[in-house]
């Protein structure tokens, strides 16, 4: 059954893009961000933020991934370059695109907390539309960001943010960056509460449900309207919850899903609830979860900003990501976890197998490998991948039935 938000959800993008436009005709500044990049500090500058990655996602849904990849690679572009790269890229030099042609930005900020392939996509923008670009610099952490990298990395932000006033004419407030952040923040404890209520047995939503509902997480945090939909979408999951309601008829599986979901092909994980699995929990949502993006610190904005950019999902080193997958493994009585071997994103996916081998030799929980790409429907075998998954649900099977 469809979630009623879901439904209110399109109008909610609609009324990004309008605004999105809107601000091109009327002159006001934009800036391009990467996912590492909160949007908070440009909502507060009134500098509107645009995602690039939240719309490769929006191309992969729509099925124009290959058409605009292939504008891209006539102009030279690797086909193993990211698939966000490479639709964006197509849309940028073609004017097509699922909106249209893209409103050129005022300015482009890039974070080295997330994808490694930013500095190739902004530097390409940058020559074709003359665009200024800042590199903000996050140097990989351990496990969390103190000391002298927090400090670094507060000094970052500080010196992007004056570059920004400096480019736009917009000022930050700081006033105004708490109220954003305060916006936020209650934003994001209830992202965490919906999060928390898939915990159910049976659980209330899909991962399409949930990765369908990802947008106003990335662009929209720190608005009236994200902090209203995310409180609509809270309050019909728990009534899910309060009813018994299972989103998956006579649950069987409860799966993880580890790195980001094949946009163009969200129907996948209908197929499979079609057969008792349902993807309970997934790594990717806890990005802009409590366990890594959490509050921020309405006294100390910037430097709370810098703590979560510093340690940033894709920026610490491997024991915090298994740490994060025993835990949610737990939480969620899980009884198998999917690695998506993405190959667009390669910070995410290669450390895939060590985590599959530990999961295995700590928890006693079976991983299956699946190769495929978030955004390509050309890099993903799907019915190779639906009878690696069937063989895999009939791995748990055999293991339900051995005496324990």
């Amino acid at each position: 059954m469809r979630l009623e938000a879901t439904n209110r959800l399109k109008g909610l993008i609609k009324g990004y893009y309008d605004e999105l436009f809107a601000v091109a005709e009327e002159g006001r500044p934009s800036a391009w961000l990467n996912v590492g990049m909160p949007c908070e500090i440009f909502y507060a500058m009134d500098i509107f933020p645009f995602y690039p990655e939240n719309y490769g996602a929006a191309c992969g849904a729509m099925k124009l991934t290959p058409k605009l990849s292939a504008v891209a690679e006539a102009r030279g572009f690797s086909a193993d370059l990211c698939s966000y790269v490479r639709a964006t890229l197509g849309s940028v030099f073609s004017g097509e695109g699922p909106y249209g042609a893209l409103p050129h930005p005022t300015i482009q900020v890039d974070s080295m907390n997330s994808c490694t392939m930013i500095m190739i996509w902004w530097r390409a923008v940058e020559r074709e539309w003359g665009v200024p670009t800042f590199l903000l610099d996050t140097p990989l952490v351990r496990e969390t960001s103190d000391g002298i990298n927090l400090v670094y990395v507060e000094t970052e932000v500080r010196r992007m943010v004056a570059w920004a006033e400096e480019k736009t004419g917009r000022s930050l407030d700081l006033d105004r960056l708490r109220q954003v952040v305060a916006l936020s923040n209650e934003g994001k404890a209830l992202w965490a509460e919906v999060l928390d209520l898939r915990r159910a047995h049976p659980c209330p939503i899909t991962a399409a449900d949930i990765f369908t509902h990802m947008f106003p997480m990335v662009a929209l945090r720190g608005t009236p309207q994200y902090v209203e939909h995310l409180r609509a979408l809270r309050d019909e999951v728990k009534q899910r919850v309060d009813d018994g309601f299972a989103a998956v008829p006579g649950e069987r599986y409860r799966l993880l899903w580890d790195n980001l979901p094949p946009w163009f092909d969200l129907r996948l994980f209908d197929d499979l609830a079609a057969r008792g699995a349902n993807f309970v929990i997934d790594t990717y949502t806890q990005a802009w979860g409590p366990r890594y993006m959490g509050p921020v610190d309405l006294e100390h904005p910037l430097r709370s900003f810098a703590a979560y950019m510093g340690a940033g999902f894709l920026n610490v080193q491997i024991g915090k990501r298994y740490a994060l997958l025993a835990e949610l493994v737990d939480a969620y009585d899980v009884d198998g976890v999917v690695f998506h071997s993405d190959r667009s994103c390669k910070p995410f996916s290669l450390v895939e197998v060590e985590l599959r081998r530990l999961l295995q030799k700590r928890k006693g929980i079976p991983g299956l490998i699946l190769e495929g790409d978030h955004n390509d429907p050309n890099l993903f075998d799907r019915e190779r991948g639906m009878g690696q998954l069937e063989s895999f649900l009939e791995l748990l099977d055999a293991r339900e039935q051995v005496p324990g």
